[in-house]
This record gives structure tokens, sequence and C-alpha cells, in this order.
């Protein structure tokens, strides 16, 4: 299954949507719709913008995902993703601590590489 759809039916169901209501708002008929979730057909930029509006979530967020999710697939380390969503939880003066620990420690990796 396809992003799109996969975000389509994550982002319906997130708003209580029968994929018939969801079609009636978009103004899609409901067979074509259970193709767009199914990723059996493809939507128009059109159709795409109108079944947004009708989640109330930007077209950006409908066809890649929230950011979350983004960074999810973007990256390989699970581990490394689950410390982050962590650390965005904390007060600002931590995540402070935070990025400047990881900017020292980069610097100094950079270093070490050119010293090589």
């Amino acid at each position: 299954m396809s992003d799109f759809a996969q975000n389509l039916k994550k982002y319906r169901l997130a708003k209580g949507l029968s994929q018939e209501e969801l079609s009636r708002r978009a103004t899609v008929h409901v067979v074509q719709f259970s193709r767009y979730e199914r990723g059996h057909s493809v939507p128009s930029i059109e159709v795409v913008q109108k079944l947004a509006e009708a989640l109330d979530v930007s077209i950006d967020t409908l066809v890649y995902g929230d950011q979350n999710d983004q960074i999810e697939r973007s990256t390989n380390d699970r581990e490394m993703v689950l410390i982050f969503k962590k650390v965005a939880l904390l007060e600002e003066t931590q995540k402070a601590t935070i990025k400047d620990f990881l900017q020292a420690f980069i610097f100094r990796q950079e270093i070490q590489e050119k010293l090589a």
C-alpha cells in the first residue's frame, strides 16, 4: 500500500469518519475513494486537495505523512528515533542542553577527522 493510501486511511480513522462520509465531504464517489485508500488508484491533485480539506490536514501531510512519520521512514536507527521523540517532550532548557552537547560532540568528531 502506498504512503498516500496509508495516510488517507490513518487520517480518516483519526477523524472517526467512514469511507462513505469522507467521500461525500470530498465529493468523490465512494467506490473511487475505496480504490484510493487501498492504493489501487491515484487521485488527481484536485481530489487530493479536496480530501485534505475534508480531513483538515495539509496536502503535504496527506501525501507524505506528518513529520514523525517522515523521520521514522528516513532513518534506519529506530533507537535514535525513540530517543529524539523523548527529547521532544523535555522542557526547552533541557532541549538546549542536549543540543549543546550534541553540537560539541559532532564538532569534536569533525576535528578528530581533520587531524587524522
